[in-house]
């Protein structure tokens, strides 16, 4: 009673772990939904209001990975793009590494193709070596294993690009021009086809070839309501094009073009590139400078030095960031290895306990079959026992009927004094004796009444021996008792030969003869096991 009660309990505090446990895991599906929501609303805002979109991502408890885990790529190159922004050059590695890490991881390919792409532009623009080639094939890779047809577009563009950047502007508008159908072709995105007008626009006006700068230009302003473009990346471009004129237009004394070209840069100022912004104070003072305005020159000359200072700040303060975070990780890493060493530990334990559990019910359970089987063996023999108790008492009433009416009878033979009478009643009193004792001593009869006296003994005997006939199994049962052949012969009406060659048979049928056993011992012993 104990032990079941006991396995009882251990039963159910063990079901209310296993609701604790999936109560939690609903719960923590439930936060990710939620973060997954802060990405989402991130990645709406992130060219239009870069300081919401940092909002929503800073809205995610840290490490990440616990919260936000199959969306870390998306995280991480968000983080890139923000950074990118902001022009934190470090933290613009870090997170687009990141974000290539978690994509390959979560098979986001895209996203790790795109983030091997910035990485690429941004590292060739420092070192021209094999680590910025190095991106530039995985970006291939990764956008041929996700299908990204216009990714591997960017990718192609990329020679141009570095004609470009290296200033080799001829070469660079050659490979342009070679695809530039092809990138217009691109309907579902123009951003590719901007890109190639921005750099052949910029090409042309750093050759000094005005009209095809002007051309090219117009065509990239007929962009600006293109519903495939970010608004972002147009401004940026357009920004980029107005500066790069207004260069080009101190270069040739005309510093009222210059002014013109630079306020309608300014109307872009918000989606200024840090490198662009330092060129258009630069610019401002030096066209000022030019036209004699030295107050004018010296204002924009501080708001260059005031936003050179701001710049070294951030650089600073993302450095000690960085420091910071890296310690901070490390921190993570130990306590979230603690952590999974905890929850291996206590899934061995939780293990351990349910297969001792296991094999304490299967033991449990087979020894009460056991007493199950022996119950019912008990009970069968019971009800055959009381089966046979109500039939035997039944004959025995018969039986005493049967005296009863003999005891009559003979009192009648000794009343009657007439010899040939007696002699009669005699000869028919002896008929009938013989006549129900043949009846009662057949076989049939005979195995019977033993039977319902001696259950147990012709339970056990055919349980051993099932193969045995009735005739057979009553000799069994008079030998058991050790009667001899004479006698069983007279209980049997049958003669002396008959037993013994019955006894022979049974010799035989049981295969005594191997192993030299008696019948009588063979009897004892398979009874009484």
């Amino acid at each position: 009673m104990n032990f079941s009660t006991n396995l009882f309990n251990n039963i159910i505090r063990n079901l209310v772990w296993v609701a604790f446990i999936i109560s939690g895991t609903t719960n923590l599906a439930q936060n990710k939904v939620e973060y997954f929501h802060f990405i989402d609303s991130a990645k709406v805002y992130v060219h239009s209001n870069s300081e919401l979109a940092l909002k929503f991502l800073d809205s995610i408890p840290t490490p990440p990975g616990r919260s936000i885990e199959g969306r870390l790529a998306d995280y991480y190159f968000l983080k890139g793009m923000l950074y990118h922004k902001s022009g934190e050059q470090a933290k613009l590695f870090n997170s687009f590494i990141q974000a290539v890490k978690y994509g390959d991881l979560e098979r986001n390919y895209d996203v790790a193709g795109q983030a091997s792409l910035d990485l690429f532009s941004n590292t060739y623009s420092v070192k021209k070596d094999s680590t910025a080639f190095k991106f530039l094939d995985h970006a291939r890779n990764y956008f041929s294993l996700a299908n990204n047809e216009n990714g591997l577009v960017e990718v192609e563009q990329m020679p141009a690009y570095m004609a470009f950047q290296d200033h080799r502007y001829e070469e660079s508008n050659r490979l342009l021009l070679a695809n530039l159908d092809r990138y217009k072709d691109v309907e579902d995105d123009a951003y590719y086809y901007m890109f190639a007008l921005f750099m052949l626009t910029s090409n042309y006006i750093h050759l000094g070839d005005t009209p095809n700068s002007e051309k090219y230009f117009r065509i990239f302003k007929s962009l600006q309501s293109n519903p495939t473009i970010e608004e972002y990346n147009y401004r940026s471009y357009e920004v980029d094009l107005n500066i790069c004129n207004s260069h080009l237009a101190v270069e040739n004394d005309n510093f009222e073009l210059s002014l013109a070209y630079l306020a309608e840069a300014s109307r872009g100022k918000a989606y200024m590139e840090l490198v662009s912004e330092k060129e258009y104070y630069t610019l401002y003072a030096n066209t000022y400078e030019h036209m004699g305005n030295i107050e004018m020159s010296n204002i924009f000359r501080d708001s260059l030095r005031s936003f050179e200072r701001s710049l070294l700040e951030d650089n600073i303060s993302a450095s000690f960031e960085i420091h910071e975070n890296l310690l901070k990780t490390e921190e993570e890493l130990k306590t979230e290895k603690a952590r999974k060493q905890r929850n291996l530990l206590l899934a061995f334990s939780i293990g351990a306990v349910l297969i001792v559990l296991i094999v304490i019910f299967s033991l449990t359970y087979a020894r009460l079959l056991n007493k199950l089987k022996g119950l019912f063996s008990q009970l069968n023999k019971t009800s055959y026992l009381n089966r046979n108790q109500e039939r035997l008492s039944a004959k025995v009433q018969g039986l005493e009927d049967l005296i009863k009416d003999h005891k009559k009878q003979m009192k009648k033979i000794s009343l009657t004094n007439d010899v040939e009478k007696q002699r009669n009643m005699i000869r028919e009193l002896y008929s009938d004796l013989n006549l129900k004792s043949s009846t009662l001593l057949s076989n049939e009869k005979h195995l019977e009444i033993v039977n319902d006296s001696n259950a147990e003994f012709f339970i056990n005997l055919r349980e051993q021996s099932p193969q045995l006939t009735e005739l057979e199994t009553l000799v069994c049962y008079y030998l058991f008792l050790d009667f001899k052949n004479k006698e069983i012969a007279v209980f049997l009406n049958r003669s002396v030969r008959s037993i013994e060659s019955i006894r022979y048979r049974l010799v035989r049928k049981l295969e005594l003869e191997k192993n030299g056993e008696s019948l009588v011992d063979f009897l004892h012993k398979a009874v009484n096991s």
